[in-house]
């Protein structure tokens, strides 16, 4: 199962990921929202309400958050007998960040922290169940010792002013918690090595989801912009393309909320393949995404966020004469809630 729920996770984790990026693009339309704040103001040469995407905090500023990723895969192939095989894994994070500066260029240094993680992952009549507030043996398992060692471990980020992480860095005690309880035996390269798979690279994937990449330009109401983000689905290249559209600013309890939609549209650059001698065709695929994102600009945070994707192909595996047919699907879900 751990095998699954790795490679699976990281399939879903760059579908989704692209929903956190986003560059403007020309493609603004008139707006009626008259909003008047210090977010919201008048284009002095078109006269259109325009809208500052940006993370605007302070020192000391808190902030408690839930993410809840959830991932569902289905397989029926050759593999599998030609039966429906299906995973199901959802995880729940629990975190608090603390900005613990903010220099002059704008970029925030965030302190974070896990407080738990929980964890189920399904597949057939097999399930397991992590919770990182529990000491059961299930905590002794390898596939989930690096959550584990990240539980109470402060370490830091750097995130630009329009939601970019640039940098996770400080992660030395989780790195000593980690090795600890893999043996101390192990060589420096095993370390490197670990490190490597686990490292600020993870992490930065993960929290990157949190947030919405804001273009640095204003932003007009009912204006969209696209990012395009290349990735890799199975064998195939694939082009994602997240279109966003400013909607609105509204005032919630005194704060200013900008509410962003998102439509992802994924295109194959390539729909046949050879891997290891055999021909793999995509006969048909159905794609799609949404999001929905509200950044609170008074508080200088994401206040909520959801996102979901679904892919699947029917594929053509041919080799030597013979030829088969493989379905491939999977679902995710993102959820991100503030809760403070």
């Amino acid at each position: 199962m751990r095998k699954y729920f790795i490679l699976n996770s990281i399939l879903a984790l760059l579908l989704v990921y692209v929903y956190g990026c986003g560059d403007k693009k020309d493609d603004n339309k008139t707006g009626d929202n008259k909003t008047n704040s210090e977010f919201v103001k008048k284009d002095s040469v078109t006269g259109k309400q325009v809208v500052q995407l940006k993370y605007v905090v302070k020192k000391g500023d808190k902030f408690f958050y839930k993410m809840v990723a959830k991932t569902s895969n289905m397989e029926k192939s050759p593999a599998t007998e030609n039966k429906e095989v299906k995973q199901d894994n959802e995880i729940n994070y629990y975190y608090q960040k603390e900005v613990d500066n903010v220099d002059a260029s704008g970029i925030i240094t965030y302190k974070i922290t896990f407080d738990s993680i929980n964890i189920t992952s399904t597949m057939g009549e097999q399930s397991v169940k992590y919770n990182s507030n529990v000491n059961d043996s299930v905590k002794q398992n390898p596939a989930f010792i690096q959550y584990n060692a990240v539980i109470a471990n402060p370490f830091f980020t750097r995130v630009s002013a329009y939601g970019e992480i640039t940098d996770v860095y400080g992660m030395e005690k989780i790195y000593e918690h980690l090795f600890k309880a893999l043996g101390d035996t192990l060589k420096e390269k095993d370390k490197e090595e670990i490190k490597r798979s686990f490292g600020e690279e993870s992490i930065k994937e993960i929290l990157q989801q949190e947030y919405q990449v804001c273009p640095q330009g204003p932003v007009a109401i009912d204006s969209s912009w696209v990012k395009a983000f290349n990735t890799s689905v199975l064998f195939f290249e694939v082009v994602n393309n997240a279109k966003y559209t400013m909607k609105s600013v509204e005032d919630k309890n005194s704060q200013q909320i900008a509410n962003i939609e998102a439509a992802l549209v994924v295109e194959f650059k390539n729909k046949e393949v050879n891997e290891n001698g055999m021909k793999v065709k995509v006969e048909n695929a159905e794609t799609s995404g949404s999001g929905k994102i509200s950044l609170n600009l008074t508080r200088g945070c994401i206040q909520n966020k959801e996102t979901m994707t679904n892919l699947k192909l029917e594929l053509k595996l041919s080799a030597q004469g013979q030829s088969a047919n493989s379905t491939q699907a999977v679902s995710t879900n993102l959820y991100v809630t503030l809760l403070n």
